[in-house]
């Protein structure tokens, strides 16, 4: 009788669980969930209602902002099986925050560049809604291989979500839990990070 077994069993499992394999595939099945949960909620909006546009809007901001937040937990706290994952799931930000902005700015605005000057230039929500699409759209390009000139806007990550997060907060009438909470954990994230930053700097 190998008494051996279940004891080697017990240590390679769970290193198979948390391999660097299936931590990429667990993000790829989180960017695919989001994906299909948006469709499932187009599609029941589409034979229930007629608020499409706005289920589309709120759907895509709200993943755009789950995945940078993410992304920047990842980043502020780097693990060696998820040294992909800033990476990863910027992208994913990136992909959401370009559909968000793309139902905005063709149902809402009518393809119109007087349009969306005349928001971007008069309302904050819009205006800060549109500040952190354009950081996030240049993160988005830094991400692949043609792109790292633009490798240096990454250092703007942190301001970028907490843009992203009060243009969230400002998104409600009444801000309710979830919207202070974005907003107080994409402050701590920003302070934490650049205070980190000027510390070292400090010791060196």
């Amino acid at each position: 009788m190998n008494t051996n077994e279940p004891q080697r069993a017990y240590k390679t499992s769970p290193k198979s669980i948390l391999s660097v394999k299936n931590l990429r595939l667990l993000a790829y099945v989180s960017f695919a969930i989001s994906v299909i949960y948006t469709a499932v909620q187009a599609i029941f909006n589409v034979m229930y209602s007629f608020d499409l546009i706005s289920e589309l809007y709120f759907y895509t901001g709200i993943f755009a902002l789950s995945f940078t937040f993410v992304s920047a937990f990842f980043s502020l706290f780097q693990f060696k099986k998820t040294k992909i994952y800033p990476r990863l799931f910027g992208i994913y930000a990136g992909f959401w925050a370009l559909a968000h902005f793309g139902v905005y700015f063709v149902f809402s605005k009518n393809l119109s560049l007087i349009k969306l000057y005349n928001d971007i230039s008069k309302r904050i929500f819009e205006a800060s809604g549109f500040v952190a699409f354009v950081l996030m759209f240049f993160m988005l390009l830094s991400s692949f291989e043609w792109g790292k000139r633009l490798e240096k806007i990454r250092k703007f990550g942190y301001l970028c979500l907490f843009v992203a997060s009060y243009h969230y907060f400002l998104s409600a009438k009444i801000p309710e839990f979830w919207h202070y909470l974005a907003l107080i954990m994409a402050g701590l994230f920003f302070v934490y990070r650049y205070t980190k930053g000027f510390f070292r700097k400090k010791r060196l």
